[in-house]
């Protein structure tokens, strides 16, 4: 059985430690630079918590690095000066969007085997998003050692994976962000809107939700040709412009640009 540790304890390194578990890996345990969220996670997760990093790494086959992005280099560069005789057969997978596995070259370079293995999920919980995992595809690149180990764990829980280059994960990420991050950012311009009109700020984000909900849900069940509806799917120009004609500024911009994307669905 394929023993997993994890170099980090925070949203991700909890979530995706304990969502492994119960879909069969053993788990050695956590490091983390503070030692209680090392022992939390653990306690939550299993395994055990590790004050040695070093020993973490050599209790596990698949070391999966889940520290802010920024720290990544860095926290790579211990292992790798350590791994010594032991790099053969070792994999280690990092889980940022935006980077690719090229910023853990010095464990690749040590003789190990090294990915970028991303969740297409917002994991906002420690502790409670493990539970929301299974809807989540996970986006994989870097060695093929490293991508078939990490596959083999997330077929286990039955996770659709997809496959890219190293050089498209700045892309990637871009539309990761689209679909998630600026869509809280579109919503907030429709309820400022509802705002105008004369809607209470809590009532406007509230009133929103069963379109914004039903919209999602038709969209993942049946794509976005089906699911468009509204004027530029019927082709209605009288209808636009009077909108146009009414918001300013970044809303403005902001709708006509998602109106010609709109015309492209309705085409199709």
């Amino acid at each position: 059985m394929t023993r997993v540790g994890f170099i980090g304890a925070g949203k991700v390194g909890c979530s995706l430690a304990r969502y492994l578990r119960e879909g069969g890996a053993e788990l050695a345990g956590f490091f983390s630079r503070t030692p209680s969220h090392a022992q939390e996670a653990a306690d939550f997760a299993g395994g055990q918590a590790y004050s040695d990093e070093a020993k973490l790494v050599a209790a596990s086959d698949v070391v999966f690095i889940t520290t802010p992005d920024g720290q990544l280099a860095e926290v790579a560069a211990k292992p790798a000066a350590t791994l010594g005789d032991n790099a053969d057969g070792k994999v280690f997978a990092h889980c940022s969007g935006a980077l690719s596995s090229d910023v853990l070259a010095p464990l690749r370079e040590a003789g190990a085997s090294v990915c970028s293995a991303h969740p297409l999920y917002a994991v906002s919980s420690r502790f409670d998003c493990w539970q929301e995992l299974s809807r989540a595809w996970f986006t994989l690149e870097g060695d093929a050692a490293a991508t078939a180990a990490v596959e083999a764990l997330l077929a286990s829980c039955g996770n659709h994976v997809a496959h890219i280059a190293a050089s498209e994960k700045p892309r990637y990420h871009a539309a990761a962000v689209m679909a998630s991050n600026l869509v809280v950012g579109l919503y907030q311009m429709a309820a400022d809107e509802l705002v105008t009109c004369g809607f209470a700020p809590n009532d406007a984000q509230a009133a929103l939700a069963p379109l914004f909900l039903g919209n999602a849900e038709h969209i993942a069940a049946a794509g976005t040709r089906a699911s468009l509806t509204g004027p530029a799917a019927r082709g209605d120009k009288a209808t636009i412009d009077a909108h146009l004609s009414c918001l300013s500024g970044d809303a403005s911009e902001v709708y006509r640009q998602l109106t010609e994307v709109l015309y492209r669905i309705a085409s199709l």
